[in-house]
């Protein structure tokens, strides 16, 4: 699968897992590996009006960004390490990919 099949599968098993209604998702994911360790941690919301609310991802929702993440970004000879996603009641999509010690696990390393 190319890059954009498989960001189509990741939106299509986020939207499977999302109860509607909605005006707004967003899901902040990271995957990172550092010495012996690995983290994988996820914050998803939906909003309707002024309300968020928690998402969770489901299984074939987390294996899609696994994939994708084995997929860099043409140009990229790295995987990303953590990604930001945004999709609208409209349909239009964001993905932003980040490279690096992602944000939440750099605290969780710090911890350790």
């Amino acid at each position: 699968m190319d890059m954009l099949e498989l960001q189509e599968q990741f939106i299509g098993a986020l939207l499977d897992s999302v109860p509607e209604p909605w005006d707004r998702i967003e899901v902040h994911y990271e995957n990172f590996t550092w010495s012996d360790d690995r983290s994988e941690i996820y914050i998803a919301n939906r909003f309707l009006g002024g309300e968020k609310a928690d998402v969770d991802l489901s299984l074939e929702a987390l294996e899609s960004l696994e994939a994708l993440r084995a997929h860099p970004p043409e140009g990229q000879e790295e995987p990303w390490t953590w990604l930001t996603f945004t999709i609208n009641s409209t349909g239009e999509y964001r993905f932003d990919y980040r490279y690096g010690v992602p944000p939440l696990i750099a605290r969780e390393m710090a911890a350790q």
